[in-house]
């Protein structure tokens, strides 16, 4: 059995070990990614800040519509109701 190629990638450098009988990569040796600059985390983490704060406002304003939809359909349901006192809510299986 031959042994297996070391072919460096030349898009990523990352060091690949091939199987030359089936031609599939059995190990690969990424690279580490260099270092970050300070400056540029942190202005990062300021932008995913208001992103996040972007979302939770949206959030906030769908549950504050969600509440006032929900009542409405609660005080419609409470007329039709007080409008037809002796009828019965619908059966799950009344249609059978």
């Amino acid at each position: 059995m031959p042994e297996a190629l070391d072919v460096a990638c030349p898009c990523c450098g990352a060091l690949l070990k091939v199987d030359p009988e089936t031609g599939s990569v059995v190990w690969a040796d990424k690279k580490k990614a260099p270092a970050k600059n300070f400056d540029e985390l942190v202005s990062r983490v300021q932008s995913q800040k208001s992103v996040l704060e972007d979302k939770f406002q949206r959030s906030v304003a769908q549950t504050r519509n969600q509440k006032d939809i929900l009542e409405k359909k609660f005080e419609e349901a409470r007329k039709r109701a007080a409008a037809d006192p002796t009828g019965r809510p619908p059966t799950p299986f009344g249609n059978e």
